[in-house]
């Protein structure tokens, strides 16, 4: 696996660092654990079964929480992101040249959240949802002399949408913020998350 590095997970983890600092100095607490309303940061590691290269993720989500019973909560979460993957593959003939340039770009996500208290501030949780993802892919193909080098571009670039599943825990660190680690799946084309985050409760 090869891990694809640009400046932009370092721009997502400057940002992420910059919403925990302004989180942490922000005053008041919450009401009561996992009951209300959220927003946040995340940042984490990618596979998609479109590229052969692996990558970062980084994106920010909002929700709401809502105590079903004295250790059940459910909620619903918005999510969008963004990917580093990026690769470009390269093929040759008697005859020509074929590139093919792949990248992931940005998701939309929207989902459904059910967890288990195991203690007042530790939330084991599962989810799942519909996803959109932008994914880009064209291939030039370039004629070798004697013909004329002249390339022949096809754009197969385009939205996909999935269904989405995943599972996570998420614990409070203060009255009103909560860090989470979670793992998602989604299955038109077998892309896998593992994501860290950062909540700021309300």
């Amino acid at each position: 696996m090869t891990i694809n590095l640009t400046n932009r997970p370092l721009l997502g983890t400057a940002l992420l660092g910059a919403i925990a600092f302004m989180l942490a100095a922000t005053p008041g607490e919450c009401a009561e654990k996992f009951s209300g309303g959220y927003v946040g940061g995340d940042f984490g590691y990618e596979s998609s079964g479109r590229t052969t290269k692996d990558g970062w993720t980084f994106g920010g989500f909002a929700g709401f929480n809502l105590k079903a019973a004295d250790r059940f909560v459910v909620g619903g979460e918005v999510r969008i992101g963004d990917s580093t993957i990026k690769e470009q593959l390269r093929s040759e003939t008697a005859t020509n040249v074929t590139l093919f340039d792949n990248r992931v770009g940005r998701s939309i996500g929207v989902f459904a959240r059910a967890g288990y208290l195991v203690t007042e501030g530790t939330l084991l949780f599962v989810r799942g949802g519909w996803e959109d993802t932008r994914f880009k892919s064209v291939r030039t193909v370039t004629p070798k002399p004697p013909a004329t080098p002249t390339a022949t571009v096809t754009d197969f670039s385009g939205n996909d949408d999935s269904f989405l599943i995943g599972a996570g825990v998420e614990q409070y660190v203060t009255d009103a913020i909560s860090v989470r680690v979670n793992y998602d799946w989604a299955e038109n084309f077998d892309r896998h998350q593992i994501r860290v985050g950062v909540a700021f409760n309300f």
